[in-house]
């Protein structure tokens, strides 16, 4: 609670405290996972989670409950473990590839942006490499800090790409000069985010796919799905291949969510984020 209030004020309400809580779990989760594949074999070989779930509903230390709900943890460590990954480490801000998987890959292209809250591109660097398999390839790092001392908090948003120019890999970090200056971030104004879904029917699951549009002027960030049924209560259990997604000025993104077929008869998917209009909408046949 004393990290929470520091980084982003004290809470306000049960859904501002929410809302803060799962910002600080993603990044907490990533972090986990990230410093440990940062030194991939060399200091680390391993990583456990003494707790995956709590015997009581908690807002950390879990990353789903005993409700088939899924935290922003969750998603945290989903990004981070992507067989291939791009990531940057927090301590020295070095930019890495980590390939954990038995194939080398070669000809790929890490882009690195550093933005403002207001969206305005501060550096960008491309970085051309191959990532060896089962192994941490580094990158130089990136100068944050007169970016950190300027604008307090900025935007690093690295992107992974193949020889063929498609995305294998995107991350987004907001990164502050200090825990206080992360506070600047409910200065952002809410962004909307045009949402379309289409359901379905696979076998015995429905599956809709969702597509995400930033049609704002800043970035929003930690935009959360939730599936709903036509009363509003929430479709448990439901898989979504990503969530708490952030997204820049005019970004897309589609979100693949399953369900029992026999969930709803109507199903609608809600969207909130840390700076995101909330909208809903009906997830048509």
């Amino acid at each position: 609670m004393a990290a929470l209030t520091q980084q982003f004020g004290p809470p306000t309400s049960l859904e501002d405290f929410e809302r803060k809580a799962q910002m600080m779990n993603y990044v907490d989760y990533r972090a986990i996972f990230e410093g440990f594949f940062a030194r991939l074999w060399t200091e680390n070989s391993g990583r456990l989670l003494w707790m995956t779930h709590p015997a009581w509903p908690s807002n950390h230390w879990q990353m789903y409950s005993s409700d088939y709900d899924t935290q922003a943890s969750y998603y945290g460590v989903k990004k981070a473990a992507e067989p291939l990954h791009v990531q940057l480490d927090l301590p020295n801000y070095e930019v890495a590839v980590i390939n954990t998987t038995r194939d080398d890959r070669s000809d790929l292209t890490a882009t690195s942006q550093v933005i403002s809250l207001d969206n305005q591109v501060l550096a960008t660097r491309t970085d051309h490499l191959d990532a060896p398999a089962n192994q941490a390839t580094t990158l130089a790092r990136l100068d944050l800090a007169p970016h950190l001392a300027k604008h307090g908090v900025v935007l690093v948003v690295l992107t992974l790409r193949d020889a063929g120019n498609a995305v294998i890999s995107q991350n987004t970090y907001w990164q502050g000069s200090d825990e206080a200056s992360y506070q600047k971030l409910d200065t952002l104004t809410p962004q909307p985010v045009r949402i379309t879904a289409t359901a379905t029917r696979e076998a015995d699951e429905t599956v809709i796919t969702a597509e995400l549009d930033d049609t704002g002027t800043e970035p929003a960030l930690a935009a959360k799905l939730t599936l709903v049924d036509d009363k509003g209560a929430r479709i448990l259990p439901a898989f979504y291949s990503d969530n708490y997604v952030s997204l820049l000025p005019g970004e897309k993104r589609q979100i693949i969510i399953r369900c029992r077929a026999d969930a709803a008869t109507s199903t609608r998917v809600n969207l909130r984020g840390w700076n995101v209009e909330p909208v809903s909408v009906t997830a048509a046949d």
